[in-house]
């Protein structure tokens, strides 16, 4: 016996899943918005430009004819990135421990000039 695609769509559609999904949608909570606090703001600061460095890493080994102006602007975000760290407000927050570990060993490549 083969079920036609008509007779397939009936039966999802009378299924009762269908059902428990709604009832599963109204019953959830909001989500809570996130609140913007010192920590957040320094974090994604923070995690941009660790991002922005590791990025023109990537770009300077692939072997590009730019390697000069990606060199420079990968010292300028380094920069940026130290001087970041150098604020005085940043050692009395609160960071979890995952982004205190990415952090130091982003300083670490940095200081030993590893790249």
């Amino acid at each position: 016996m083969t079920d036609t695609m008509r007779d397939r769509l009936e039966r999802l559609k009378n299924s009762s899943s269908q059902g428990n999904f709604e009832s599963r949608a109204r019953d959830e909570k909001p989500r809570e918005e996130k609140l913007l606090t010192p920590e957040t703001i320094f974090m994604k600061k923070a995690d941009k430009i660790i991002s922005t460095i590791e990025g023109l890493r990537t770009k300077m080994h692939s072997g590009t004819d730019q390697y000069i102006s990606l060199y420079q602007e990968l010292k300028k975000a380094e920069e940026d990135f130290l001087a970041l760290l150098q604020d005085p407000e940043v050692k009395m927050m609160d960071f979890p421990t995952a982004f205190v570990s990415k952090v130091d060993n982003t300083k670490k490549k940095l200081l030993t000039k590893k790249v």
